[in-house]
Formats: C-alpha cells, structure tokens, sequence
C-alpha cells in the first residue's frame, strides 16, 4: 500500500555549508555551552516520542535552515531537537527525509552532514522495518550490523567542510563524489552498550542485515523472497546513506531498526503505515534505554 506524501519542488543546489551551519547556531545559543561533543540520534517513522527525553530542547525546523528542506512523511516532523540526554549534549534529528519524497541522496543525508559539522562523535540512526527474516517478531529490535542499498542516484559525499577528519581515505572519497562504502557502521563500543542495555531491561536486541530501497510502496511477495535470498533480514526506506555519511565524517555510528511488519511472502500481511507508527511507539521505550546508555557510557 503506497505511503501518501506531498511531493516538494527540490533541487539537490544549496549554499555553502557554513551559511547552514551559520543559521543553525544563530538559531541554537545552547549549541556554544556545550562542554562536550553532542550526541547525535536519528528519530524515524514513529520513533518521535523519544524526543520527549530531550531535556528542555531548543526546536529547529529543517526549513528554518538553508540548504535543508521541510519533511513531508506521516511520522517525522522535520525538525532538530538540540538539548541534553542523561546530562549528554544531543542534537536529534526529529524525522528526516526520503528520496521517495523527492530528495536527492545530497539532500536526504544533509541534516547528518551538518549535525558531523557541528562535532557530533556519535550517531545512533534509529529506523521503522518490514521483517524479512522469519525468526524476526513484530516489535523486535534489530541492531544493523550489515547494509546495502537499492536507493536510486549516487551517494554524494558530505561537504568537505563538514568532515571531522582530514585523512588521506576521506579526502579520495570527497574526490571521487562518493561514501567510502566499505566503512563499518556498526561501532563495537555502542554495539556492546546496546547489547548489555538489553540484556539489563530483559529484551532482546537482535543483529541483521537491513536493505534499503526507494519507496513509498511496501513489497510484494516477489520482491520479498528475492531480498531474503539475496541475505536481506529488514527492508526499509532509509538510513543506509546517514550511517555512510557519518562514518564517512569520522562519527561513530550504530543502526538499530524496529520491525514493524513481517514481509514473509509465503505468510503474506497488508502491511499499513497507520500500524507501522504504533508499533514503534510501543518500542520506543527500549529504544530510549538504549539511547539513554549511549549518552551515558559513550564517548
């Protein structure tokens, strides 16, 4: 069943990144009293409730911001959250953006550039999924330990000025025009926080490889089977070019996806956005634990 979105008029153009990060910090005072590199999370489909932890937030709108466009998916309401975590500086992206809406690859891993450009270290990148892998459940948290991507256009680098590191590995990849797609992006100190939080609030965090793809419209039986053969446990509309560009800036990274679906093809199930939304507020709760125990015992 197709996702119901307005499509904007944008273009993958923008101005010179320091205006955007310009414009952010005249819009955030609290962003010079930071003591310490920020957090950086990514709230996706259904996933906003954790921006209520957020500790007095200072609320940008993307579109208060030049470069970055408003989102239009159900679910994400388009704005930073910029604040304090467990007492840990955090900035969070309170929804983010598609190429299904009509963004470039550029535009949608904006936001991500910019936060990197702002020092975040790292970035937790939370997202809704249709469960492929038949051990999966309905509710499952999933840590993101393999990716790929079917996403349609060329992954851009991020703005040379946005890199937090100056090496020779980073500086090829801005040349070439694209991420350094070997880079790991499942960091093992926030893997193993994520894990031992699960383990203390008794759920289970699986591990799986998660296939993004364009979107809006959710997969048929074929497609399902073909993705599971090809090694596929989650499909979704996103994350995959975030994580590149943050690890390609030099941030620690770790994915963690909400099944919110089962696309099994030979159990098949109408999947519907309105029961994708409250499945991940039903999950949202482990999901700030784990978040809570990166702010606390990461970098």
């Amino acid at each position: 069943m197709p996702i119901k979105f307005d499509r904007p008029a944008v273009t993958d153009s923008a101005p010179d990144p320091s205006e955007s990060l310009a414009a952010l910090r005249d819009r955030a005072p609290i962003l010079a009293k930071f003591e310490k590199p920020p957090l950086g999370v990514v709230l996706g489909s259904g996933l906003g409730g954790l921006a209520d932890a957020i500790e007095s937030p200072t609320i940008v709108p993307y579109a208060e911001i030049p470069g970055l466009a408003a989102s239009t998916a159900s679910g994400h309401r388009g704005e930073f959250l910029i604040g304090h975590l467990a007492s840990r500086p955090v900035i969070a992206m309170a929804g983010r953006l598609h190429v299904y809406e009509g963004h470039s690859l550029r535009d949608v891993t904006r936001p991500v550039a910019l936060m990197a450009g702002l020092g975040i270290n790292e970035l937790v990148v939370s997202c809704a999924a249709g469960g492929l892998n038949p051990n999966f459940n309905v509710g499952d948290l999933v840590l993101l330990n393999e990716h790929s991507s079917w996403l349609d256009g060329k992954l851009g680098a991020p703005p040379t000025s946005f890199q937090r590191t100056n090496d020779s590995a980073n500086e090829s990849a801005a040349a070439a025009g694209c991420f350094r797609r070997s880079l790991s992006t499942c960091d093992p100190q926030l893997d193993a926080i994520a894990h031992q939080t699960a383990h203390t609030n008794g759920f289970e965090l699986r591990r799986g490889m998660y296939l993004a793809v364009n979107g809006p419209n959710y997969e048929t039986r074929a497609e399902c089977r073909m993705m599971r053969r090809l090694g596929a446990d989650l499909v979704g509309m996103s994350t995959v070019p975030e994580l590149l560009c943050a690890a390609s800036a030099g941030v620690r990274t770790l994915g963690i996806s909400v099944v919110t679906n089962l696309a099994l093809p030979d159990a098949p199930a109408t999947a519907d956005h309105a029961d994708v939304l409250e499945v991940c507020e039903r999950a949202a709760e482990r999901l700030q634990q784990i978040v809570r125990a990166i702010a606390t015992h990461g970098a």
